[in-house]
């Protein structure tokens, strides 16, 4: 039997790397904590919303920094 790899786009090791976990609440809305790999720090947000909002912050904050 062969061996398939899947092809992955993985993050330079430079950049960043966070988890996201997600999980549905009592109402069927989805919450979760975002999670630094490098550090371990953790980010708890209660709307998907908010995860988006964080993530387009902390993209153009990674990009300034790149620079």
């Amino acid at each position: 039997m062969a061996h398939h790899v899947t092809p992955r786009n993985l993050p330079t090791a430079q950049g960043p790397v966070y988890l996201v976990l997600l999980w549905p609440d009592q109402a069927g809305l989805w919450k979760g904590r975002i999670k630094d790999a490098r550090t371990g720090a953790e980010t708890p947000f209660e709307q998907l919303e908010e995860l988006l909002h964080w993530l387009e912050t902390h993209k153009y904050s990674e990009t300034r920094r790149s620079v």
